[in-house]
Order: structure tokens, then C-alpha cells, then sequence
């Protein structure tokens, strides 16, 4: 039963990755790579993410860590945007449990309390 089982898995991971060549879109579900990342950690016994999103990563302290879940991620990406987007002001509030990592990597990108 279990030989069936990852006998199945190989076969899908195959036809993921053919359908990706081809050129068709992935999703975590049909990314190979994500899937096989995926496996390992799982294997390596790291928990998935609690958050809506999917992944996995090392324990910290025996817990998933905070800045690892797709919640977290998922603000990164919004405030990415607001920075990368020309003419839009992005205020030292708005970065959240960022703002250390950012303010020191792009210190002049972001307004200060009282700047135009």
C-alpha cells in the first residue's frame, strides 16, 4: 500500500513538472518544486503554516514562526507594492513588524511622522 501510495506521488510530481514545461500556469498544488520543498520539511518534521496560506518552516522555540506565515508574507507583499508604486507616500506606520528590516534597507523610500 504504501509503495502504491509514492508511486503515485512520483507520477504526479511528473506530470506537474511536464505541464510546467509546457508552459502551463502552477499553483502550489502543481508546482514541483514547491511540492517537493514542501515534502521534505514535512518529513524533517517542521510544521505548515496555521495562516490561509501554504508552506512550511523550521520550528522556532517549537512553534511555527510569526514572521513565516503567509499573513505575515502577504502584508510584506501589499507594502512592497505601496513602495514600488511612483507618487504614493508610504508612512513609518504603515510598515508593521517590518519597519526595522526596512527602514534600514530603504530609509529614503518612507515618510516620517510629519513629512509631505
Amino acid at each position: 500500500m504504501r509503495a502504491q501510495l509514492i508511486k503515485n506521488t512520483i507520477a504526479y510530481l511528473c506530470q506537474c513538472q511536464q505541464a510546467r514545461t509546457m508552459g502551463h500556469p502552477v499553483s502550489y498544488l502543481t508546482d514541483p518544486a514547491w511540492l517537493v520543498n514542501v515534502a521534505i520539511n514535512r518529513r524533517a518534521g517542521w510544521p505548515d503554516d496555521p495562516s490561509l496560506s501554504r508552506g512550511s518552516a523550521m520550528p522556532v522555540n517549537g512553534r511555527y514562526p510569526r514572521k513565516a506565515s503567509g499573513d505575515n508574507y502577504n502584508h510584506l507583499g501589499l507594502i512592497a507594492y505601496e513602495i514600488n508604486t511612483p507618487r504614493l507616500i508610504v508612512r513609518e506606520a504603515r510598515l508593521g513588524e517590518w519597519r526595522k528590516l526596512i527602514l534600514k534597507r530603504l530609509p529614503d523610500r518612507i515618510s516620517k511622522g510629519g513629512d509631505l
